[in-house]
């Protein structure tokens, strides 16, 4: 699929504008690969010509009844001042809509990649870092119709959106092993403007403290205009994941 290779390709390109960043200090590389569920509820408003026309708000609970397969994954390398890091989460979902003889199954996948390169003034693993590069979001929707169990037809559409990302994230120390990780950004270009806001707590575990249990919040809000159609979306809920330092 196009949105497939999309965002492959723009990993690969974070990839190639990671590695002269880090290959420039001669210190071990710092690896942390990131597992992590998000449970947001979503609120959706969308408009025609600036004008709301429907407003409605999803429960993470009703999602899981449609979800086939879903993951959310950040992997992030780096030494001296510089590192990269892919933050990747894949939805994929099902459902089927019954009305008399009529049936309306419904596919749909979700891609959301930010692929960037963070500068840490202290080095990295310091309690600041400040990033930039490229968020992409991409949905892939496919919609079949029967009528009394005769396919009448399959619809399909898809929407990508690339956007120049900014942002910063922060850690404050508070013991030998919780701290507290917070990330704000923001970023814009296909789409109207989308940010993020979230605020972990992490606590450290095994003998070297190396690896993280995280939990905490998370927020986000994205503009998309196809046309005269305006949809904002907003996700909130909670966040838990693992950390693996090496």
């Amino acid at each position: 699929m196009n949105n497939h290779r999309s965002w492959l390709t723009l990993i690969v390109i974070a990839g190639v504008l990671i590695n002269p960043a880090i290959a420039e200090d001669g210190s071990d590389i710092q690896w942390s690969v990131t597992p992590y569920a998000w449970f947001p509820d979503t609120t959706v408003d969308l408009a025609f010509q600036d004008t709301n026309i429907g407003s409605g708000k999803i429960r993470f609970s009703d999602v899981l009844d449609v979800v086939d397969i879903g993951f959310m994954l950040q992997v992030e390398g780096g030494r001296g001042s510089w590192s990269g890091f892919t933050d990747l989460t894949y939805v994929s979902t099902s459902d089927t809509t019954e009305r008399a003889l009529l049936t309306v199954d419904a596919d749909n996948e979700q891609i959301l990649v930010d692929a960037a390169v963070a500068y840490w003034p202290n080095g990295v693993g310091s309690p600041l870092s400040l990033f930039g590069g490229i968020r992409y979001s991409g949905l892939d929707s496919r919609y079949r119709i029967s009528l009394d169990d005769t396919e009448l037809g399959t619809q399909r559409s898809g929407e990508n959106y690339t956007d120049v990302l900014l942002g910063v994230r922060y850690r404050l120390d508070l013991g030998d092993r919780w701290s507290l990780l917070a990330r704000a950004d923001y970023s814009a270009g296909d789409s109207e403007g989308s940010f993020l806001l979230r605020a972990n707590l992490a606590y450290a575990v095994g003998q070297r403290q190396q690896n993280r249990f995280i939990f905490g919040y998370q927020h986000r809000q994205a503009e998309y205009r196809d046309g005269d159609l305006t949809l904002d979306m907003r996700l909130s809920g909670f966040v838990a994941g693992y950390s693996f330092r090496f």
